[in-house]
This record gives C-alpha cells, structure tokens and sequence, in this order.
C-alpha cells in the first residue's frame, strides 16, 4: 500500500430518501495498487454509496477526491473522462448486435477520440487511432478468454461471457480505478474463476486499484486485502477478510438479529 495520497478517499459520505437514511457518514480510503471489498446485507447502502461516488447521485453531504482533488461535485462523465475512475453496474449492458472488438473499441473511442463521430474522420491520424484501439482490444479479449467468439455478436453470448465483455471494456482507457458491482453475480464457477483471475492480472500487471460489492465471501477472500461492511448506511466494521468474518457484528448484521 502506498503511503503517499490514496487513489480514493471519501470523508463523511452521507444520502437520505426522505426518512431513510442510505448512506450515513460513511469514510473510506483506497490506497494506490490495492483491492477493496464493501459487503453488507441487501438494502445496506452499498449501491447508493456507489452512485454517490461516481457522480451518478447527489450525495447530502461529504467529499469526495481521487488522487488529492475533490471530485465531489463532478458529474459521472468526467469522473470517468478525467479521472479516469469506472464502475459496472449490476446490470451487464453491451452492444449486442456488435461483436466482441467492437464493443471493446467503442469503449476506448470516448478517450481517444473528443467523440465517437469523430472516428469517421478522414487522415493518418485518426486511422492510427483505430488500428491503435484495434490492437489493444485484442490484447484484452485475449486477457479474459473471449478470443474464439471475439467476432461474435454480443448478444449471443452467455450472460457470464458479456460480463467478461464489460469488464474487458472498462480496461480500454487504461483506468486508475474501477469500481465493481457484483461482478460475481449470474455466472458460473469457471466464468467465475476467469474474472478472478482478470482481476488479479488487471491490479498487478496494469496497476489499476478496485473497489467491490461482493456477496461471495470466497471470492472477496481471494480478491481483497482489506474489507469493509456497510449496514443499515453505516460502516459497521473494517479489516482483512477473515477478520470480519469472524466479527461478532457482521454475523448478527447478515443474518438479521
């Protein structure tokens, strides 16, 4: 972990819907190069801290930097332009009269290009682009295993390979952070073992940080150096895997006592 300024770093979090209390004074770091799990039983906030995060809702109060600089009032387009920070949703979207490339290079167009109508441009530089864009999609689809159905169109994939598709589409802009929401969700347990693994190669060999809602507990093992639980819109507790696992709380918090 990086002892200098985190990648993320969110002070006194809070969003209400009337009486309900979403997120309450939540606080929370992400150091450079790490790992991050947020659990928490269904209705705890996880959800609503995301979209407080990344711009896509208003939180009520606190702030939000990414690399020293407050991003809090940013909208979720330049989060993702100039920050570079991305997140899934629970929902896999894709193109899915595109095939594979095509929506890999769709995704990176945003980044490279000032917008997508711009790639029909006429010169050398703009096809250096493309070709540019090509190449590093392939690399990506390589990455996540999709090499034999890369010419596919999307739509005919399994809900488990789309997943890889969007994954491997919120590597094109070569992200600091990605932030996921259950990832895991809906796939089978070679599908499952993929993502791990894509994970782990994105963080180590490409130096991206992510932040994961996870409701499988062996993968968030596997995945995540330190974990953190939000219940009720609270932070509940926070540690290594095991060790909030083994909390008291987190057990009386899950299983609703």
């Amino acid at each position: 972990m990086s002892g200098g300024v985190s990648v993320l770093d969110i002070k006194g979090m809070s969003k209400s819907y009337g009486a309900v209390k979403a997120v309450d004074d939540v606080d929370l770091h992400i150091d450079h190069g790490e790992i991050l799990g947020l659990i928490g039983p269904n209705g705890s906030g996880k959800s609503t801290f995301f979209d407080c995060t990344t711009g896509l809702a208003r939180p009520d109060g606190g702030k939000v930097s990414l690399e020293g600089q407050d991003i809090s009032d940013w909208s979720l387009n330049r989060i993702a332009r100039e920050g570079r920070m991305l997140r899934s949703f629970q929902k896999t979207v894709v193109f899915k009269k595109l095939n594979v490339e095509e929506n890999l290079v769709i995704a990176g167009q945003m980044f490279t290009f000032g917008g997508v109508l711009s790639t029909f441009g006429i010169g050398r530089g703009t096809r250096a682009k493309v070709k540019g864009l090509r190449e590093h999609a392939r690399e990506l689809i390589s990455l996540v295993g999709l090499d034999q159905v890369a010419h596919m169109p999307a739509g005919n994939l399994s809900g488990g390979q789309q997943k890889l598709i969007q994954f491997a589409s919120m590597l094109m802009p070569d992200p600091r952070l990605i932030m996921l929401d259950e990832p895991m969700a809906g796939i089978n347990p070679k599908l499952i073992e993929r993502v791990v693994e894509t994970i782990q190669y994105a963080n180590q060999k490409m130096g991206v940080s992510f932040l994961i809602i996870e409701h499988n507990i062996d993968v968030v093992t596997s995945l995540c150096s330190r974990t953190i639980v939000l219940d009720r819109g609270r932070k509940l507790c926070e540690g290594t895997p095991a060790q909030v696992i083994a909390n008291d709380q987190v057990r009386e918090a899950y299983l609703g006592g």
